[in-house]
């Protein structure tokens, strides 16, 4: 073999290694995220209620679910025009008649700012269902430095309310990813509710696009 031949390959070959340590270390990192991801999944658990509060502790909700198990819900079957309905109640009222209790529908939805309760309206929350909370193990958040991101993109992701102060401190907002009970399989809906310190309440509800 010539000598410039000899050299050429020489000096190719150092990279195609490289290449191959740089692919693993990779496949590596990336079948360690995958595992871990699934031991996340398979830890969490769905509940029934939850204290949810902003990333400065300044606001707090504690918001709890009808548990269908637990909880005093009656049923019963009424005539329409559209055929037999049953129809359900909880502590004496009706709950909208296209959700059942065990649909994620909300019981008990209480507000704090700086420890102040700010009353929030039954209208503003028990009018629909589709509701989840998930709770993972709070002995298991401690992850390795190098799972951190991952783990915070999982973590923030949970089913559940999302409590946030707007940058100016003036304004609240919670927002709830929810499965659209009134819509067809796998469809979803942004609720989201705009508090001020003096108790002014709007919510509004989106409804995102359905795969169906």
């Amino acid at each position: 073999m010539k000598r410039r031949s000899f050299l050429a390959l020489a000096s190719i070959a150092p990279i195609g290694l490289a290449h191959s340590a740089e692919e693993e270390k990779l496949s590596t990192r990336q079948q360690k995220i995958e595992t871990a991801r699934d031991m996340w999944y398979e830890k969490t658990v769905r509940v029934k209620s939850g204290v949810f509060t902003s990333m400065d502790g300044s606001l707090r909700l504690e918001v709890a679910l009808i548990d269908e198990e637990k909880d005093p819900v009656e049923e019963k079957t009424v005539q329409t025009e559209d055929g037999e309905m049953t129809i359900y109640s909880f502590k004496g009222e009706e709950l909208p008649r296209w959700v059942r209790p065990e649909q994620g529908v909300i019981k008990s939805f209480r507000f704090f700012w700086n420890d102040k309760e700010i009353p929030i309206q039954k209208r503003f929350w028990n009018d629909f269902g589709g509701c989840s909370i998930d709770k993972f193990p709070d002995e298991l958040k401690h992850v390795d430095d190098d799972l951190q991101f991952e783990f915070d993109d999982f973590f923030e992701n949970l089913n559940g309310p999302k409590v946030i102060l707007s940058a100016d401190g003036g304004t609240a907002l919670i927002q709830w990813n929810i499965q659209d009970t009134k819509g067809c399989c796998g469809s979803y809906s942004d609720v989201r509710w705009m508090i001020s310190k003096k108790g002014y309440i709007m919510r509004h509800r989106h409804d995102l696009p359905s795969m169906c």
